[in-house]
């Protein structure tokens, strides 16, 4: 089966959708794994609204652009299409916005090298790629270098089977939910943070990215509070409880390996969560 694309919507005042695609490489971490995590991280950062994962839709049933980028020479897809196709895709009824989410690089145009993601906000929606999060993104043993490749016919998709995606593990799980926080906070109408250390800060590479913290500063807190209305104990209260989700609904008989296999991967949390107990202790003495 050839990679697909996951979306989820935010219903106008109460869900988001999201699509999203294919497997995640060599790793225990399933897709619905990894798209249940995302959907429940947004739906405590932006508390109160609700989170509806769609079907995820095979690159090929989106009739994208797509080419093999000629400095890394990994596979992209083009942006400005997925976005065309997001938009038939989007309920019309009761979405706030629709976002694709793709392990897929992408291009916004031919003269570009790349872009993380793309948004329109007046539309409510945006695609974003976690590909270069993978740490192994930018090194000479990359998995997902394509070799003596010509030039791709325009509607052959097959290219896509079987495509090397990375696995999930702690460091991309924090950089997707930084992400995607982060370009959800501009449909909703927040721009880039120039005050605090912010999730909302913008950033031109990785590493800068890196240094974002998780959450909100109080500048920016207040701003999504006063559009989403939710109360700020119980929103830093979900944010806590979505960090120390444990495995007691996993099977006893289960091994130890195994288990690890089945647990949310959240050792990169760990300073957000400190400063979570923080804030909650400021706020309820």
């Amino acid at each position: 089966m050839g990679k697909s694309l996951k979306v989820a919507c935010i219903q106008k005042a109460e869900r988001i959708t999201a699509v999203g695609d294919g497997s995640f490489g060599d790793t225990k971490v399933s897709t619905e794994d990894y798209m249940k995590w995302l959907k429940d991280y947004c739906e405590a950062f932006y508390y109160g609204l609700s989170v509806k994962i769609l079907e995820p839709i095979p690159v090929s049933h989106t009739g994208c652009g797509f080419r093999v980028n000629e400095y890394t020479c990994n596979l992209q897809i083009h942006a400005g299409d997925l976005l065309k196709y997001l938009k038939k895709k989007k309920p019309k009824e009761d979405a706030f916005c629709i976002v694709g989410i793709t392990m897929i690089d992408l291009y916004p145009r031919e003269s570009w090298n790349f872009v993380f993601g793309q948004a329109s906000l007046t539309e409510g929606m945006g695609i974003f790629s976690f590909a270069r999060y993978d740490s192994d993104f930018y090194s000479a043993s990359y998995k997902g270098r394509l070799q003596n490749i010509k030039k791709l016919p325009s509607a052959d998709y097959s290219i896509f089977d079987g495509y090397y995606t990375p696995a999930i593990n702690s460091m991309l799980l924090l950089r997707s939910c930084k992400t995607l926080t982060h370009e959800i906070g501009h449909i909703f109408g927040l721009h880039h943070c120039q005050w605090l250390q912010c999730v909302m800060q913008g950033s031109n590479h990785l590493e800068e990215s890196d240094r974002r913290p998780l959450d909100l500063c109080p500048i920016c807190l207040r701003k999504l509070q006063s559009a989403v209305g939710f109360h700020i104990v119980e929103r830093y209260q979900a944010l806590l409880g979505w960090m120390d989700e444990d495995s007691s609904g996993i099977d006893a008989e289960l091994g130890n390996e195994a288990k690890m296999g089945l647990l949310k991967p959240v050792e990169a949390f760990k300073e957000c969560r400190e400063w979570v107990l923080k804030c909650l202790d400021v706020l309820q003495k």
